[in-house]
């Protein structure tokens, strides 16, 4: 799909899109907005920064751009290795892979069965990840899976345990890179690993593919920075951008009045609250 198709599909969702001359913009979270698609770096001029800061409103901006001293460095996970296999885990995950695929049968899901059957699996991941509840309601996923299902280039997977799905993944082929969107499991299966039999499985088909250089597994986490660990010993390459993230210059006043002592000390009395945490982790990103 394009770009644009892949915009479209946060369009189907309910969410606010701005496109600009460099890439698409789209409401990651509330008044936060980010760059589409995320892997890509880009260089978008100050107009079009105004644009999206003052139409969406957005309080901030998240792009990846070409690393420099300017910037915070992050890394995003990606692979183009078209001899992908076992060779490319670290030696555990090949332990851990090898009895996934013995636990578990890998195949496509179609989007109906996943949006009646997904749920619960994200609500078991988000809690093991410490994030809210609301991240995602069923109506919202239903919406996420009608949308994945209505635009060519997003399909998905399961891995299956005696019949029963124990994890999936959705992944949008956005120009050449297949890009890993979503995945979830299901805690009671976790024992089986279905996670590494499954992005093994998906990573391995996926690169033979002439369409396809490169598989997309996400950026570093703010918050659960095990993932990243684990994407790694998988034979992800985390590959450097420089991060930039502009802030919405209303905001300052209230920022330089006490708003940046509020929100830390907000993140440090809550520490459960993934909302002041990630505020919190903003704004040392941001170096304010």
């Amino acid at each position: 799909m394009t770009e644009g198709q892949f915009a479209e599909f946060f369009l189907k969702q309910g969410q606010r899109v701005i496109e600009t001359k460099t890439c698409f913009w789209y409401s990651h979270r509330p008044f936060l907005y980010m760059s589409l698609p995320y892997y890509r770096a880009v260089s978008p001029s100050g107009s079009e920064l105004a644009r999206v800061l003052l139409g969406g409103p957005a309080a901030a901006l998240r792009f990846p751009t070409n690393p420099d001293t300017r910037n915070r460095t992050v890394g995003i996970f990606l692979c183009s290795d078209r001899n992908y296999g076992f060779s490319s885990l670290q030696q555990r995950m090949r332990n851990y892979t090898r009895r996934g695929l013995e636990n578990c049968t890998v195949e496509a899901v179609d989007f109906g069965y996943l949006a009646q059957h997904g749920h619960l699996l994200n609500a078991e991941s988000f809690q093991r990840q410490g994030r809210e509840a609301a991240t995602m309601s069923e109506s919202q996923w239903h919406r996420y899976c009608e949308a994945a299902g209505s635009i060519r280039g997003f399909e998905a997977w399961g891995a299956w345990v005696r019949g029963h799905l124990a994890a999936f993944v959705v992944a949008a082929l956005v120009g050449d890179c297949s890009y890993m969107h979503h995945q979830s499991a299901a805690t009671e299966y976790l024992p089986l690993f279905p996670d590494h039999a499954l992005n093994f499985s998906v990573t391995r088909l996926v690169l033979t593919r002439p369409e396809v250089k490169s598989v997309c597994y996400g950026s570093d986490s703010l918050l659960t920075p095990g993932i990243d660990t684990y994407k790694s010993r998988m034979g992800f390459e985390r590959r450097l951008f420089g991060e930039r993230i502009v802030l919405n210059p209303l905001l300052q006043p209230m920022l330089s009045l006490g708003g940046r002592r509020i929100i830390r000390w907000a993140a440090r009395r809550h520490p459960e609250s993934k909302m002041w945490q990630r505020a919190s982790l903003f704004l040392t990103r941001n170096g304010t």
